[in-house]
């Protein structure tokens, strides 16, 4: 498959390789594979109060995941989790970052979990909000330094009136198993194990709350401002904890305030188009947690269906859920969150409604997908970082 944008030279090395692993995936439908064989075999059968019965498995030595989306797509990962940096790359445009980290705890699945965190200095004798940020599939929380502005902004941006400045998280995704049709193994957030308790059983749904406990605890948080941020997974994800944790608190008793989620859908629907029992949620938890997404008006997480028709005609796989305009109007109508939903074109324009399909081909809505809406990546200069963070200092709790 042919991308002609990869040679526009607009991308950095680090979206290169980005765009090759999502032309991979998107390229990557056809025959049921091992993983998503074994669900659709009914060896994982799901229901509709947790989804699947259980945490999806992580990559090892003695069950490898061989169904990666790479460059070398003969290759194997037998790690659980890979370790972040936590700083920006040489190859980056982004500023030059570098924080203490990463940070380590053990995961309830064995597990050590990693993520990244900046501490404005000031929040150790004046607690300040705190926002957490999930990557996309086959990532790295290093992403939050080499394809978001985030971290910039963390130093001064006032989420709080008052108080400059904001704790930033950026959590590293498990080696995942991934139960779709698609070749699709690799760094993930698993939202397809819904237990959304507290504890949770969910290994992530755990470490975000620990993770979140653990700061309170040192005394540097604004508990009425904890916010979590997702892209494409991440954003999935980041919508399933934040409806989860908004009303149901974490272990330690804290709460979500508003969720941000960019080029993302529905995080409780089936994994497999048309499996039963389906994975999908009946009836899904209501929240009116506020809920704020951006997703290009072409993208591989389909703007609308007759976007989404127009891409599995040419060779895409579009799972269930994995269409923004109708989960936005469930995610009013039946989770009962307070939702809102900007559009934005590959230039970085807002616009009112979505690409005609005709008007989205696969190498746009590919690369649209990994082009952070801070004006950086798709070279406009419109940044979407301030509507972000505006956001969620309208919504503490």
């Amino acid at each position: 498959m042919e991308y002609p944008l990869l040679s526009t030279g607009v991308m950095t090395a680090a979206q290169r390789i980005t765009l090759t692993a999502v032309a991979a995936f998107a390229a990557g439908c056809g025959e049921l594979t091992s993983g998503a064989s074994e669900l659709a075999s009914g060896a994982a059968t799901c229901n509709s109060d947790t989804g699947l019965p259980e945490p999806l498995p992580v990559c090892s030595p003695d069950d490898p995941c061989d169904r990666l989306v790479a460059i070398e797509p003969d290759g194997v990962a037998t790690r659980p989790t890979e370790l972040p940096r936590c700083r920006t790359g040489l190859l980056s445009d982004r500023p030059f970052y570098s924080d203490v980290g990463p940070r380590s705890r053990a995961g309830i699945d064995g597990t050590t979990r990693y993520w990244c965190e900046y501490r404005p200095l000031a929040a150790a004798w004046a607690p300040r909000p705190l926002v957490v940020f999930l990557h996309g599939a086959y990532a790295s929380a290093d992403n939050l330094y080499n394809a978001t502005s985030l971290r910039t902004k963390a130093i001064s941006y006032p989420l709080r009136v008052s108080r400059p400045g904001f704790i930033l998280v950026s959590v590293q995704g498990r080696n995942l198993h991934w139960p779709t049709l698609d070749d699709r193994d690799g760094a993930h957030h698993d939202n397809f194990f819904r237990d959304l308790g507290s504890p949770s059983a969910n290994p992530d749904v755990a470490n975000v709350d620990a993770i979140i406990d653990g700061l309170v605890a040192d005394g540097v948080v604004d508990t009425d401002r904890i916010y979590i941020a997702g892209w494409s997974n991440g954003g999935f994800f980041a919508q399933l904890y934040g409806i989860a944790r908004h009303q149901r608190p974490t272990p330690g008793g804290n709460r979500i305030a508003a969720v941000f989620a960019y080029t993302a859908a529905d995080p409780f629907n089936n994994a497999i188009e048309g499996l039963e029992p389906s994975c999908q949620l009946n009836p899904y938890p209501t929240s009116p947690v506020p809920v704020h997404l951006i997703s290009r008006s072409c993208d591989l997480i389909a703007c609308d269906r007759d976007q989404a028709d127009h891409l599995a005609d040419r060779g895409m796989t579009i799972a269930p859920g994995a269409i923004v305009e109708p989960w936005f109007d469930a995610l009013r109508s039946e989770v009962g969150a307070a939702a809102s939903w900007t559009r934005v074109d590959g230039a970085g324009n807002r616009v009112g409604r979505c690409r005609a399909p005709g008007f989205c081909p696969l190498a746009a809505a590919s690369l649209n997908h990994i082009r952070w809406p801070d004006g950086v990546d798709d070279r406009s200069g419109v940044d979407y970082e301030h509507e972000i963070l505006s956001f969620f200092r309208a919504n503490p709790l």
